[in-house]
């Protein structure tokens, strides 16, 4: 497989969007057409060696990080 617009992404932004279409997957808001992504994302991954539990922990990280930054924004 050649490479994907993932391959050019920091890892971080790889691991969010790994993250992000998984649990959109799982909470049934995206479909399993999506799984081609996911496959484009595993790709990266392995060839930056870095194991998909990473990158699951990285993305969940992310949103975490992302949520509390949302939180700390809104008005009283």
């Amino acid at each position: 497989m050649g490479d994907s617009l993932y391959d050019k992404m920091e890892t971080e932004l790889v691991a969010g969007f790994y993250y992000f279409i998984n649990k959109n997957i799982n909470e049934g808001i995206l479909s399993n057409a999506m799984q081609s992504e996911i496959k484009l994302i595993e790709c990266t991954a392995k060839r930056r060696g870095i194991s998909l539990e990473e990158l699951h922990e990285q993305g969940s990280h992310l949103l975490e990080m992302e949520m509390e930054m949302k939180r700390q924004v809104q008005p009283f």
